[in-house]
């Protein structure tokens, strides 16, 4: 089987996705995030990927460059995003193995 790869950009500086905000009795995204998230969505044009896949997203002051490849991988049982995964464990090491987590520079997360 040929992996299929897909490279993009999207101009401007990279945001961070906003906390949930809570009014009135319910959670509701930002409106900045929403504003970031469709435009990212306008700027992809590529297939839609079945199965596992590797994301690689390059960050500069000026855009941000992803690329999405299928990846050879099984399927497994662990049910959430691993960024999820990878977000708890860089959480909990604030203070600890580093000052903060805006200090996490690269991450590497697979599951398996």
């Amino acid at each position: 089987m040929t992996k299929r790869s897909y490279k993009f950009t999207i101009p401007g500086k990279p945001k961070v996705k906003g906390r949930p905000r809570f009014g009135k009795g319910y959670a509701y995204t930002p409106k900045s995030t929403l504003d970031h998230e469709k435009l990212i969505r306008e700027y992809y044009k590529g297939p839609k990927f079945e199965g596992p896949v590797s994301v690689s997203c390059v960050f500069t002051a000026k855009r941000t460059q992803v690329t999405i490849s299928q990846l050879d991988e099984p399927k497994n049982g662990l049910r959430g995003d691993t960024t999820n995964y990878l977000k708890a464990v860089e959480d909990a090491l604030n203070g600890v193995a580093y000052e903060d987590d805006i200090q996490v520079y690269r991450v590497v997360g697979k599951k398996k």
